[in-house]
């Protein structure tokens, strides 16, 4: 275990950690992209209504590692065009504290997805191409990442988005690192909202 794993472990310890599991959604809702042969992380949540055929949530409450972990998920579209990609967390597990889970380096096989190491900011000072709602998501210059230097943290109620483009029948795989970030004390924030159209900063 690297010494990074080993810091992050003791702050875990003192938090008292429990510790979140991770999410991933994928959203064809926009432009109703049906899904199947969905694989993957081992709990795959049942949507219910209008969301039932256009929306996945991989989705698994097993509290996460603390060192950097590789996942993949797999699904095909019924048709081709723009669907959401969305990292998140299976919620937080003590009343008044934040858990955190942490992602890097994103693979997408049949899909096109923008800064998924998130190394490139934008001319607004944002992470580039991503949609998300606290500062906090962005964790810049790390030591600790395990590819570049930028990685990200989320919450299930602050996850950290992006639209994804898919070829109808074409399987789908998505490879990422995901690791336990964290319990923090929850506190009030100013709203944020990165902006996701702004260029990539030269």
């Amino acid at each position: 275990m690297k010494k990074s794993a080993f810091i992050l472990a003791a702050a875990v310890l003192a938090a008292g950690v429990y510790g979140a599991g991770l999410s991933v959604e994928i959203d064809g809702r926009n432009q109703k992209i049906k899904f199947s042969g969905e694989k993957g992380v081992k709990f795959l949540y049942p949507q219910k209504g209008d969301a039932q055929p256009y929306y996945l949530e991989f989705r698994d409450t097993a509290e996460l590692p603390l060192g950097w972990t590789e996942y993949s998920i797999s699904f095909v579209p019924d048709k081709t065009g723009w669907i959401t990609l969305g990292l998140s967390t299976s919620g937080n597990t003590k009343k008044g504290m934040d858990d955190w889970v942490e992602y890097d380096k994103l693979e997408v096989e049949n899909g096109k997805l923008r800064n998924p190491s998130f190394e490139f900011m934008s001319t607004k000072g944002d992470l580039f191409a991503w949609r998300y709602y606290t500062k906090k998501t962005e964790k810049l210059d790390k030591k600790d990442a395990p590819d570049g230097k930028n990685y990200v943290a989320v919450l299930r109620a602050k996850p950290i988005r992006q639209g994804l483009y898919v070829t109808a029948g074409k399987p789908v795989t998505i490879k990422f690192l995901a690791r336990s970030g964290g319990m923090t004390p929850q506190e009030k924030e100013a709203p944020f909202f990165s902006d996701q159209s702004a260029p990539q900063a030269k």
